[in-house]
C-alpha cells in the first residue's frame, strides 16, 4: 500500500458502482464502506470495511492509523454523508462540510428552515413526532399535502394526502420509514417534477442537468420514469441556480456533487422540495454522460481527492431512465432476453437488480424495482419507441403464490 492513494466509498450498493469505476480511473485505491459482505461494490473495491455507513463513529474508528486517505465520498445516499463529514474532519481531508450542510442533506426540515430563511422557495410545513399531533396541525395547511419521512430517501414512506383525515395513517408510515422518527407535513406543490444533478465549484453550480420525473400514482410518490434534457425555460434554470448558489453559501458548500427535486409551477416558478450533497442513484450519472458528455461521478471523485474538476458538456442529446417492476406478486422464476436488449442500438444501459429465486412485488417501494435502462434516441417519439422495444425484448417470468 506504499504511496497509494485511497478513496473511502461511503456504500456499496448498485448506486455506488460507477464511483468505483471513476475512482479506478483516476489512479486511486477504493475502500468500500458497507456492513453487507454481499453489496455488489464490494466486488469493485480494492478493499472492504464491514462497517454500516448510518455510524460515523465507527467509519471513522476503522479508518484509524492509516496514511494513505485521498477523500471520503457518499454516492447516492444522504444518510451516509454524516459518516463523510466525520471522516473528512478527522483525518483533514477535501471536501470537508460544515454541520449545518451534513445536515440539510439528511434532515429536509433543516434545508426547508434555510429557504424559508432566505426567502426563497418557501411553502407551509410542519414536522414532528407524534402522528395524532401531526394531523390536528395540518389542519391549518392547504390541502392537498405529502407527508413523508424527515430524513429517509428514494420515496420511502412518501405518500400524498387529499383531505385531513387521511394524514394520520400517513404520518404512522412515514415515520415507520424514518431514521430519527420524525415526519414532515407539507403544502402539495402542483408543476412539473424534475430533477437536477449539479455539480459545485467555488462555492457555485458550474454545472446542471436537469430532467423531467414520472411518479407512480397516488397515494405513492415512486419515480417511474426520467427524461433529459427536461426543456426548462431559460429564465427557470437561471432562477433555479440563483437559488442554489444562495444555499451553498448558506451552507458554506465549495465543491462537489449536489443533487436535488424540483418543482416547476404553470407560471414557471422553481421551488426546490429536496436536497443531497451528493451523486444521484437510478442511473442519473448515465443519464448526464450519454446527455451532455459529463460525468459527475468523476466530477464528485476529483472533488473529493482535491484535484480539478473536469466539465466539457457538448449540446444535449435526448436521453430517458426507466425503471423495470413486476406486473405481481411471487417468486421470479427467470429473466429473458437481455442480450437482445442490450444490443438494441439505443440502449445506452441496462441494469438488473432482481435474480431469480428472489420474491418480487409490483412497485411499492424503491427496493422493489427489477432494474432500469437508458436509452438515447433523436426526440421523445424515437425515446418512446425505444423505451418499448426494451421493454418488449425482456421477459420476467414471475411464479404468483397470491401473497401480497
Amino acid at each position: 500500500m506504499s504511496g497509494a492513494r485511497s478513496l473511502v466509498v461511503l456504500g456499496a450498493a448498485d448506486g455506488s458502482l460507477s464511483t468505483y469505476r471513476a475512482a479506478a480511473g483516476l489512479g486511486l485505491r477504493t475502500i468500500a464502506v458497507d456492513r453487507s459482505a454481499g453489496a455488489p461494490g464490494v466486488a469493485l473495491a480494492d478493499e472492504y470495511l464491514p462497517v454500516s455507513t448510518h455510524d460515523p463513529a465507527a467509519v471513522t474508528a476503522a479508518l484509524a492509523g492509516r496514511a494513505d486517505l485521498a477523500g471520503v465520498v457518499a454516492p447516492a445516499s444522504d444518510v451516509a454523508v454524516p459518516a463523510l463529514r466525520a471522516v473528512a474532519d478527522a483525518y483533514g481531508l477535501p471536501g470537508r462540510l460544515s454541520e449545518t450542510a451534513a445536515r440539510a442533506s439528511v434532515d429536509k426540515w433543516v434545508l426547508r428552515g434555510i429557504l424559508d430563511d432566505l426567502g426563497v422557495s418557501s411553502y407551509p410545513w410542519i414536522v414532528g413526532d407524534d402522528p395524532a399531533d401531526l394531523a390536528v396541525r395540518a389542519r391549518g395547511l392547504p390541502f392537498p399535502v405529502v407527508v413523508k419521512p424527515a430524513d429517509a430517501q428514494s420515496g420511502r414512506g412518501v405518500s400524498r394526502c387529499a383531505s385531513p383525515g387521511e394524514v394520520r395513517a400517513a404520518a404512522e408510515e412515514a415515520r415507520r420509514s424514518s431514521y430519527g422518527g420524525l415526519v414532515m407535513v407539507e403544502e402539495e406543490i402542483r408543476g412539473i417534477l424534475c430533477n437536477c444533478e449539479c455539480v459545485v465549484d467555488d462555492g457555485r453550480v458550474a454545472f446542471v442537468a436537469t430532467s423531467l420525473q414520472t411518479v407512480s400514482p397516488p397515494p405513492l410518490v415512486l419515480t417511474t420514469s426520467r427524461r433529459m434534457p427536461a426543456g426548462l425555460p431559460g429564465g427557470v434554470l437561471d432562477t433555479t441556480r440563483s437559488i442554489m448558489d444562495k444555499v451553498c453559501e448558506r451552507l458554506d458548500y465549495r465543491r462537489g456533487p449536489l443533487n436535488l427535486d424540483l418543482i416547476v409551477t404553470p407560471d414557471g416558478r422553481p421551488y426546490v422540495i429536496e436536497l443531497g450533497l451528493r451523486t444521484g442513484g437510478n442511473g442519473t450519472d448515465d443519464m448526464v454522460r450519454s446527455c451532455y458528455g459529463v460525468d459527475p461521478v468523476r466530477a464528485a471523485v476529483q472533488a473529493a481527492v482535491g484535484l480539478p474538476i473536469e466539465l466539457r458538456p457538448h449540446p444535449p442529446r435526448p436521453v430517458l431512465w426507466q425503471v423495470l417492476t413486476a406486473g405481481r406478486a411471487g417468486e421470479l422464476v427467470s429473466v429473458s432476453g437481455v442480450a437482445a436488449a442490450r444490443a438494441l442500438p439505443e440502449v445506452a444501459e441496462l441494469v438488473l437488480l432482481a435474480r431469480p429465486g428472489q420474491r418480487v412485488r409490483p412497485y411499492r417501494d424503491v427496493s422493489d424495482r427489477l432494474g432500469w435502462f437508458v436509452v438515447h434516441a433523436s426526440g421523445p417519439a424515437e425515446l418512446d419507441a425505444a423505451a418499448a422495444a426494451v421493454t418488449r425484448a425482456l421477459r420476467f417470468e414471475v411464479r404468483g403464490d397470491g401473497r401480497r
